[in-house]
């Protein structure tokens, strides 16, 4: 049996409560669904209102139409950047290596436990040295602690927006050339 849109509405809720946890709250905006598009899974932001209130919305490939462990996968990772979601369209506003490591790491470990395929989300990431490379860079800052992007949201709730200076203010004791890393434009 195919997954349909709404099993991916449903799974979307359980995954940003679990993302939530793991990395703190999303900031305010409302979620306008799960679809399906041609092109590669995304989040996007749907429409502002009168008031200024954004709608943002997750977009999967059509793979997931017709494998639920894609759909997984692709999900997964969108709800990592439904937490501090923007408005992609301006250089500034773009997602760090910091955000696309922590949406891999997080789809790698929810498709594992909900599939129990330990080699797609290798055999995906490996065809992809930026998300690799992201992943990578991401697990150094969680060794040291695993509570490091709580940390810095604390901080700056808005991935994209953090600095240099909040790892400090964060007290996480990493190197500058990771955080310069981490923080790089993706």
């Amino acid at each position: 049996m195919n997954p349909s849109i709404e099993d991916y509405q449903k799974l979307q809720l359980d995954y940003l409560t679990k993302a939530e946890e793991m990395f703190g709250p999303k900031t305010e905006y409302k979620f306008y669904g799960v679809f399906y598009h041609g092109l590669g899974p995304r989040t996007i932001l749907f429409e502002r209102n009168k008031k200024g209130a954004a709608f943002y919305m997750a977009q999967l490939c059509r793979k997931g139409a017709e494998n639920l462990t894609d759909g997984i996968f692709q999900l997964s990772h969108e709800v990592v950047h439904l937490l501090s979601s923007i408005e992609i369209d301006k250089e500034e506003n773009q997602v760090n290596y910091l955000e696309e490591g922590m949406a891999v790491y997080f789809s790698k470990l929810i498709t594992e436990s909900e599939t129990l395929d330990l080699e797609f989300c290798d055999v995906a990431i490996a065809n992809r040295p930026e998300y690799l490379k992201a992943y990578q860079l991401y697990l150094e800052p969680i060794e040291v602690d695993v509570n490091a992007v709580k940390k810095l949201r604390d901080i700056q709730p808005i991935i994209s927006n953090i600095k240099p200076e909040d790892f400090i203010a964060a007290d996480l004791a990493v190197s500058k050339e990771l955080v310069e890393a981490l923080l790089t434009k993706f």
